[in-house]
């Protein structure tokens, strides 16, 4: 399978990803894929189906918007936009965060990594008030800025 056909349809799953969809995993995916991200670090597609289930239970409305993909043998990188509403935090409009999904595929085609490079630190921490301060106090005393 050419490069861009794979990478199109992970790319489709994820733009179109339902609750009900997600077991589409299971011909996507190779049985021993890796799934990385700031937040979780999991082998194997049991795991990876309760990451994206868990994504639902915690979320509202997410949503996968892509910009770019650039392909180079087995591995792709999709660049995207995702939105969705905290359930647990209430603050109106919806969350937006901006990354690159790095996916590297097996002999057979199927997705065997996927890994989430994204700043948790910016586009989440810093959106809760709470820890907004004091990631703001580190960040400039790291950077030796006085304003």
């Amino acid at each position: 399978m050419h490069d861009h056909s794979r990478c199109h349809a992970w790319r489709e799953f994820l733009e179109t990803l339902r609750l009900d969809s997600v077991s589409q995993l299971d011909v996507l995916a190779a049985p021993d894929i890796h799934y990385h991200d700031p937040f979780v670090d999991v082998r194997g597609l049991a795991n990876v189906k309760r990451v994206f289930v868990k994504m639902f239970d915690d979320l509202d409305a997410p949503r996968f918007t892509f910009t770019h993909c650039a392909c180079d043998g087995d591995t792709c990188f999709l660049r995207w936009h995702f939105t969705c509403r905290p359930k647990t935090i209430r603050m109106g409009l919806p969350w937006i965060c901006d990354g690159v999904t790095e996916i590297r595929f097996d002999t057979e085609g199927r997705v065997l990594v996927h890994f989430e490079h994204w700043d948790a630190g910016e586009q989440v921490y810093e959106k809760l008030p709470v820890l907004r301060a004091i990631i703001r106090t580190v960040k400039k005393r790291v950077s030796g800025w006085r304003g």
